[in-house]
């Protein structure tokens, strides 16, 4: 095996029927449809609940799980994909495990911590769950992480969100994260950065908040190390659409700029850079080329052409039979999905399946024991996922392989990602990323 803006105060919706395309012809991500009134009021809760557990055949206790997913927002569609995922995970354990048919309340947050917490507290305090399992941005999971310290009770399984001190600084006996953090997902790209394209001297360009500070962060600190130099840092609001000011002021004497935003502010920042011809090549943050955006309908394609990027997950056409299997078992179960599974997508399935198999191997036991035997045998598992072996450190945090990855051009109608180098085992640092307006 290979190793390695207000929001609904309450939207649940049907997980099965998650299928929009997922970019409109404008060339934006799609918001997803919530199967909500549109003039649902906001103090209205709906509790619509995921269609498997009807069709479950155990005849143990319901077992109710909350999930919370960045459904408005920037990163809409990459969490409606992961919609998509967490119920191939539903779909494969026939909705129930250890006999329990499993019922889910989906909560739809917009990337604010606010929010996040928000949806958490509703679905403790008046739905009663005993398991959350979400966020998708970093800053939710920060959120969540702490909040998580005030209902020891609750067990957390993050489902995507990358900040650094979600699993750093302090962290939680009852929230445990199944993937590698954006520090983590750049860090190699740094050394790559100057080792190997001899670019030494960049700006960086990133969201303000807790994914793209670790972003940033594990990209500049191994880059800096190697020799590298920041010529000037520039930082904008989560959900900003114009760049035309940033992209204006590059100095004129880089070899590249780093950027570190994703989601619908990708493919706005990728369309004005062809529009007002930057003209220096960019190396991706994690979230900036992925298949979400390179299947956007925007001027994308000429400047993500060229564009060197790194991440949790392969390529798609990475030699990695799982990997591959995977991908044919996501357009098998999602025919109006992505070509390939969205990053978010793959974290979702991912940490979901990590919840199931250890609510499997503990006997479907949460609220007996307030899920300490459960948070016990989470802390000890250990499964070979689609993208290589999963496991936790005492910090309940995943390690994995980080890939390095080009976007090429073979003439098809969505460009193409090409494997350049995989580092396995990357490990999280000792340091909380935030904000640098420099090397650290």
């Amino acid at each position: 095996m290979w190793k390695v803006s207000a929001s609904v105060a309450a939207v649940a919706l049907v997980l099965a029927a998650c299928g929009a395309e997922g970019v409109d012809d404008d060339g934006d991500i799609d918001e997803p449809d919530l199967g909500a009134d549109e003039d649902l009021d906001e103090d209205e809760d709906t509790d619509d609940t995921d269609d498997t557990a009807d069709e479950a055949t155990g005849d143990g206790e319901e077992l109710l799980i909350g999930r919370i997913s960045a459904l408005e927002g920037p990163f809409a569609a990459s969490a409606e994909d992961g919609e998509r995922t967490v119920q191939m995970v539903l779909d494969e354990f026939g909705g129930e495990v250890a006999g329990r048919p499993i019922r889910t309340i989906v909560e739809s947050s917009d990337t604010t911590p606010e929010t996040a917490v928000d949806r958490a507290r509703k679905l403790v305090e008046q739905d009663g769950v005993s398991i959350i399992h979400g966020p998708l941005s970093g800053g939710e999971g920060a959120a969540l992480a702490d909040y998580a310290k005030s209902v020891p009770h609750v067990t957390f399984v993050d489902a995507a969100s990358g900040g650094t001190a979600t699993t750093l600084d302090d962290p939680a006996e009852n929230y445990f994260r199944w993937h590698s953090e954006g520090a983590m997902w750049t860090s190699p790209l740094g050394t790559f950065t100057v080792e190997e394209l001899g670019y030494t001297n960049i700006a960086t360009l990133g969201e303000d908040y807790a994914f793209a500070h670790s972003n940033v962060g594990g990209f500049m600190d191994s880059y800096c190390a190697a020799g590298g130099e920041v010529a000037e840092t520039y930082w904008v609001p989560l959900g900003e659409s114009d760049y035309s000011s940033v992209i204006a002021s590059l100095p004129d004497d880089l070899d590249a700029i780093f950027v570190a935003v994703g989601g619908s502010d990708a493919v706005d920042f990728l369309t004005q850079a062809e529009e007002f011809g930057v003209d220096i090549p960019i190396i991706g943050g994690s979230i900036l080329v992925t298949i979400d955006v390179l299947s956007s309908e925007g001027d994308v394609r000429e400047a993500a052409i060229g564009t060197v990027s790194s991440g949790p997950i392969p390529p798609a056409n990475a030699e990695i039979p799982d990997w591959q299997a995977f991908q044919d078992d996501y357009r098998e179960a999602n025919p109006d999905g992505f070509e390939t599974p969205t990053l978010q997508a793959v974290l979702y399935y991912n940490s979901f399946k990590s919840l199931m198999l250890a609510l499997e191997a503990n006997d479907g036991v949460v609220e007996e024991d307030n899920g300490e035997s459960l948070r016990q045998t989470m802390s000890e598992l250990e499964w070979e996922s689609p993208i290589g072996g999963l496991s936790l450190n005492e910090n309940r945090q995943a390690a994995t392989s980080i890939f390095i990855y080009e976007i090429t051009d073979t003439g098809e109608e969505i460009l193409n990602t090409e494997l350049v180098q995989q580092v396995d085992g990357v490990q999280q640092g000792d340091t909380v990323w935030e904000r640098l307006d420099g090397c650290p």
